[in-house]
């Protein structure tokens, strides 16, 4: 189940616009979430919590501290992908 970078960052700023109650078509694709969308620390930990879920990437709260901006988010997401997908396919086998 391979994603791009586009529906990764439609589904990220869909979880960043119900978490902080913006509309997502205004969230930018570059866009900062401390210093543009000015997001607080809780808010960034339950986006997080959201991308963790919704992309089953299991990984530790901590990770998600260094993000920073929507790029930074789907990067983070494609490498988890990228690094979970062989460990899938080959147990499919």
């Amino acid at each position: 189940m391979s994603q791009d970078a586009t529906e990764i960052r439609a589904r990220v700023k869909q979880i960043i616009a119900n978490v902080a109650g913006l509309d997502p078509a205004r969230i930018g694709d570059e866009a900062k979430l401390r210093d543009e969308l000015k997001l607080d620390s809780l808010s960034l930990l339950e986006i997080g919590v959201d991308v963790d879920l919704a992309f089953k990437l299991e990984l530790p709260d901590e990770q998600y501290k260094e993000i920073d901006s929507i790029p930074d988010m789907v990067a983070l997401v494609q490498s988890r992908l990228a690094d979970t997908q062989p460990q899938a396919q080959h147990q499919a086998v």
